[in-house]
């Protein structure tokens, strides 16, 4: 019986693009392997954005390469990428890249080349592997002085997070003096400034500024005309609008009541508005997990309407209270009542889970342990043992049955 061949001693020559540079702008995906690949793949870098650092960054790791490639015996330049500005899903990605690499390889050490503190973060990762020989930062250097004033600010500018303090607080004062002005409410517009500012600075320290671009660039992907979820996301939008309205028609079209009382009043009449307007949301991506084959991830939506449905009954009634309309009894009724709606929702909804359940709806979900190491994919299950089996390339399938499944992929208790 032949002897298997084994791996010989390598020491690689490494490139991070943490942020994936490679793949959204020259449409190459890591790990980029041998002298000739980085060389095409920095090439179309260069081509798709010329300001490009990870272009320079990979001629360097070529560069290092023809230097050392006589002082070692076996030696690879190879590029990793990651995965957007999102940290946890890079790491993740470079993780499953260097699974690949350490079947290829037997790996000696890295000689890390990069381009700044952002491709840092990875050292850690790389140590987990093996040890780091090197490590060379790659300077650019102008070809002429470039603090001229114009040059600074409209390069500083295309970065997102700075365009919005600079255009969108002063965008959103100018907004609010021609709406105080329109409303002859002059007085309130220092007020205005300071609610502003402070709430946008509140945001940006909570982080809270973040999620939210984040969550609104996942907006415009998700509303699509070609989706059949498409009238109900519209019909949000305009529900929402129409709570607004209400609302502003209530503050300064009624009179006769104390501000404070119209200002309640107001906020009350927005209230079943906003309620169907998430509703709606709910609705719309319960069809979309439908379409896309993710049927799994209903419960959390329908769970999520339900759960607005009950935060209404709540504020409601707690409104009703306040503006005497209404008595205690009838507030702790809508709490109860709320309860049970909540909890008969959960016993349902936990009774048709199938998040623990082997289905064919698992097979080619990636599979990962609990401490974020990717395992394979699902290729098969087991309905009699409710055994998930799940393998790495050609690999002997592995089973497990304490599994769960959670935002499109499986979690395994066991590695």
């Amino acid at each position: 019986m032949p002897r298997k061949k084994e791996k010989a001693h390598t020491t690689i020559i490494l490139c991070v693009d943490r942020d994936n540079d490679l793949g959204r702008k020259a449409k190459i995906e890591g790990p980029v392997i041998g002298k000739e690949k980085n060389l095409e793949a920095a090439k179309k870098l260069l081509l798709a954005d010329p300001t490009e650092s990870d272009a320079n960054c990979i001629f360097a790791a070529i560069k290092k390469y023809d230097d050392l490639k006589k002082q070692f015996g076996n030696l690879e330049v190879i590029t990793l990428t990651g995965y957007g500005k999102a940290g946890f899903k890079s790491d993740q990605k470079i993780n499953e890249q260097l699974d690949m690499l350490e079947k290829k390889y037997k790996i000696d050490g890295f000689i890390l080349v990069t381009d700044g503190a952002e491709d840092d973060q990875v050292i850690p990762i790389l140590q987990s592997r093996a040890k780091i020989i090197s490590k060379e930062v790659v300077v650019i250097r102008q070809a002429k002085p470039v603090e001229s004033v114009y040059y600074t600010i409209r390069e500083a500018l295309k970065d997102p997070y700075l365009a919005r303090i600079v255009f969108g607080i002063p965008g959103a004062i100018a907004l609010f003096y021609a709406f105080t002005q329109y409303f002859n409410m002059q007085g309130l517009f220092i007020q205005g400034i300071s609610f502003i500012v402070g709430f946008y600075l509140v945001m940006k320290g909570l982080g809270i500024e973040v999620k939210l671009h984040k969550a609104y660039e996942k907006s415009i992907r998700i509303i699509s005309p070609q989706r059949a979820s498409f009238p109900f996301y519209v019909g949000s939008i305009f529900i929402f609008i129409f709570g607004l309205y209400t609302g502003l028609q209530n503050v300064f079209f009624t009179t006769a009541e104390q501000s404070t009382i119209i200002y309640i009043r107001a906020l009350q009449s927005t209230y079943l508005f906003m309620a169907l307007s998430a509703i709606f949301v709910f609705i719309a991506r319960t069809i979309d997990v439908v379409e896309m084959k993710k049927a799994v991830l209903m419960r959390k939506y329908f769970l999520y309407a339900i759960s607005t449905l009950t935060i209404w009954i709540i504020l409601d009634s707690a409104t009703l209270v306040f503006l005497k309309e209404a008595d205690l009894n009838f507030f702790l009724f809508s709490m109860l009542f709320s309860f049970v709606i909540i909890l008969v929702a959960f016993k349902v909804f936990d009774a048709l889970d199938v998040t623990r359940k082997a289905t064919k709806l698992l097979i080619g979900l990636p599979v990962y342990n609990a401490g974020g190491q990717w395992l394979g994919k699902v290729v098969a299950i087991d309905k009699a043992r409710n055994q998930v089996l799940f393998s790495k390339n050609s690999e002997k399938p592995a089973r497990e049955n304490r599994f769960k499944l959670a935002d499109g992929k499986v979690i395994v208790s066991t590695s």
